[in-house]
């Protein structure tokens, strides 16, 4: 695993560094780790790394304008923000974070980040939809949702716990879901986790509760529903 800070702290830079060694070193981990004191020399070593800590305010830069560029061409990468300045987390909520540490770190909650962001990076994580608006934002994991409606130009996101509610486009998020959800009505998206039955041109979910599958979509849905049978089977 390939792993980076940059911090133009360098007292706080190499105190990371050395509870970073000492916790993935105690857990038998396999690692290589850099350390950067100024956005510039990040930029100027051109090296790729799977795990970014990254300081929110240094003196040529910031570490959020440097994930949100570095994210363009290593989409795989998981950034860790740190800071003295706690009012900065929602500022990073977008790029979809590991975790916020706020200075001094506490190396429990350190350890805790590094675990999560390890396991993103091998694919082992549970995967997560980021909703923000203007006054709140949410983590939601994908096994969560049952199925999601636009109604007036606003998505409802049911969950086994709730519904969420905020503006957007279905198509934006059908695009950040991943394979079990399928597109089975034009205002329609379903977990084809719950799904129990279709017929009469409405899919059952195991909670009894029901979608409605457009004509035209239901040859496409019950091959959806063979494949993506065949890949949980196969795993």
């Amino acid at each position: 695993m390939r792993i980076a800070i940059c911090d133009d702290e360098k007292t706080f830079c190499h105190s990371l560094k050395e509870k970073i060694i000492r916790i993935l070193e105690e857990k038998g981990k396999n690692f290589q780790l850099e350390c950067y004191e100024s956005v510039a020399d990040f930029w100027e070593a051109e090296n790729v790394f799977d795990i970014l800590f990254l300081d929110v305010q240094m003196a040529d830069g910031n570490g959020i304008d440097l994930a949100k560029e570095y994210a363009l061409c290593h989409k795989s990468c998981v950034f860790i923000f740190i800071s003295a300045f706690p009012q900065f987390v929602f500022d990073v909520f977008s790029l979809e974070a590991v975790d916020y540490l706020c200075k001094p770190v506490v190396e429990k909650k350190l350890e805790n980040a590094l675990e999560r962001a390890w396991e993103r990076v091998e694919g082992t994580a549970e995967k997560k939809l980021f909703v923000q608006t203007v006054h709140w934002c949410k983590s939601i994991p994908f096994s969560t949702v049952l199925y999601c409606e636009v109604i007036d130009r606003k998505l409802y996101l049911h969950t086994e716990q709730e519904i969420v509610v905020y503006y957007g486009k279905i198509e934006e998020l059908e695009r950040q879901l991943d394979s079990r959800f399928f597109r089975c009505h034009r205002s329609y998206l379903v977990n084809l986790d719950y799904v129990a039955t279709c017929k009469g041109g409405q899919i059952i979910l195991q909670n009894k509760e029901t979608v409605p599958i457009s004509r035209l979509r239901q040859k496409e849905f019950m091959q959806a529903m063979l494949r993506y049978m065949k890949g949980k089977n196969d795993k």
